[in-house]
């Protein structure tokens, strides 16, 4: 599926987030030049982004270190233990598209304190737009008496990198996204997201959308300097 149109979420992104990515640690004391270009980069990655998302149900085993996804074994303890109560799984994708990454680049080239904070919208605008997704495709889970567990992606525990293909080639993401992967897991464009989420029939955490919450939470990667507190 592919939204046109970026604009829709540009005033969900919130700038602490923004420079979170950035690597400021304390949002509320930076100064406002910073806030003002952070904030300009959230306007710019928005109007240039093409955002587009692909998913599919998929039947689901669980085993103690692996997971079967529609006859395809996954080895990962951490993904296992995730999805343990589901019935059966969404695999996910989405991108800002290409025109992200040549924005990115082209600043890169002459003024790279910019393109840093390009490339925080542009992390935070991505989860955003996640996040907007799966609240939708939770509501109409939610009208069958199903609810959708957070989004467990390729690099989370031990849920390896090299699972991207994997999950890409099921969603046949280059045809609907424009998504492709490297031998090594890297995902092109950059700003792009693959993810497994469960579907279960017992009610998560959150009053609205808990599949877009708690991400963080349930990654063993508790050094990342991106970590949510």
């Amino acid at each position: 599926m592919t939204d046109r149109q970026c604009n829709s979420f540009i005033g969900d992104v919130d700038v602490r987030e923004v420079l979170r990515y950035a690597g400021v640690k304390n949002a509320d004391l930076c100064g406002e030049d910073i806030r003002q270009s952070a904030l300009r980069a959230i306007r710019e990655v928005g109007e240039t982004a093409s955002p587009r998302h692909i998913a599919c149900e998929c039947t689901l085993l669980t085993e103690e270190n692996c997971c079967v996804i529609d006859g395809i074994s996954i080895v990962s303890r951490d993904l296992a233990a995730h999805l343990q109560g589901c019935e059966k799984v969404l695999l996910f994708a989405a991108t800002l598209g290409s025109s992200v990454d040549l924005l990115i680049a082209r600043y890169s080239a002459v003024r790279m304190s910019y393109a840093v904070l390009l490339q925080a919208a542009a992390a935070a605008m991505t989860e955003q737009y996640c996040d907007n997704v799966c609240q939708t495709l939770e509501a109409s889970y939610q009208k069958e008496g199903c609810w959708l567990k957070p989004r467990y992606s390729p690099g989370y525990g031990d849920f390896s990198l090299e699972s991207q293909t994997i999950l890409l080639d099921r969603l046949n993401a280059y045809k609907y996204a424009g998504i492709t992967v490297s031998g090594g897991g890297q995902m092109t464009p950059m700003k792009s997201v693959s993810a497994v989420i469960g579907i279960t029939r017992q009610r998560q955490r959150g009053q609205n959308g808990s599949c877009a919450s708690g991400k963080c939470a349930n990654c063993s990667h508790t050094t990342c300097a991106f970590r949510r507190t």
